[in-house]
């Protein structure tokens, strides 16, 4: 289906935004780096968030206005944060601790994963790809609950037989931060293939070394979340990880196949134009 007016505009602003003298800088760090200043981008927003909050309401708690700040879980009346100090890098590492001790084969996408391969940028939310089998998914459930993270068994099943493919969603109780868990289903060869190319990043204090897609998969993925939802982020995030790898470093006889078997041809054409015509390719 050809673009619109709309998204073509879209895609022209997203890829705008990426600053060929920002992306120079953001060369020179480490994954590791990058993930850092993912997590103090993180740090300030929700901290000014808080500080508005309070200025406002200066009987409200930390707790309650970083609740808010992350907007990610309400007791039907207003966000809680029972831990305030508590961070997203070390939330992060509670998810990875959880997978590895059931032994879960696992790799991280969305805005982290976008850590690893181009600028870095704000998040609310932790997504991570996992091979579940039904035999460990009540120990997987046991481990998470262990961390203050409450998705009973069930809830994996119920998901796991539904058609459509929804994530699996678990709020960690003490920060508000949320984990979004996406299965290995039967019928999704890309995600499959995705967790065999799947490369191992450090991400540096907090964290640590993770599982990550691959450049490749990342983009086949942003290019899908932005058909489905015309979020100019997810176009941002492309070209700030065509800019970062470099364009000739990446697979393209793997993302042309993949991107003609899943009908992205229009979105991928009109990006490269974009990032040709301006020469942050």
């Amino acid at each position: 289906m050809p673009l619109t007016d709309r998204q073509e505009r879209e895609i022209a602003g997203a890829l705008r935004d990426i600053d060929p003298t920002q992306i120079a800088v953001t060369r020179t760090l480490t994954a590791s780096q990058r993930a850092q200043q993912g997590l103090s981008m993180i740090r300030i927003a929700e901290e000014v968030a808080a500080y508005r909050t309070r200025a406002r309401i200066p009987e409200m708690s930390q707790g309650k206005a970083l609740g808010l700040a992350r907007k990610t879980w309400t007791d039907k009346r207003e966000a809680v944060v029972t831990d305030p100090e508590q961070e997203f890098g070390s939330f992060v590492r509670e998810v990875l601790d959880a997978l590895e001790e059931v032994g879960v084969q696992y790799l991280i996408g969305g805005a982290v994963a976008v850590w690893g391969w181009g600028e870095a940028r704000t998040t609310r939310d932790f997504n991570v790809v996992v091979d579940l089998p039904l035999e460990q998914m009540a120990r997987f459930s046991d481990s998470l609950r262990e961390r203050e993270m409450l998705v009973p068994v069930e809830v994996m099943l119920d998901l796991y037989m539904s058609p459509a493919d929804l994530p699996i969603n678990a709020i960690h109780m003490p920060t508000g931060y949320k984990l979004e868990i996406f299965l290995l289903r039967p019928d999704d060869p890309l995600r499959a293939v995705a967790l065999q190319r799947r490369l191992l990043v450090d991400f540096g204090p907090n964290i640590g070394e993770a599982y990550v897609h691959s450049p490749e998969d990342l983009i086949l993925y942003k290019l899908q979340y932005y058909r489905l939802n015309s979020q100019p982020k997810h176009i941002r995030d492309i070209g700030s990880i065509i800019a970062m790898v470099g364009d000739a470093s990446l697979e393209h006889d793997y993302l042309t196949q993949w991107i003609d078997r899943l009908a992205l041809q229009e979105i991928w054409q009109e990006i490269q134009e974009q990032m040709s015509r301006s020469g942050r390719q």
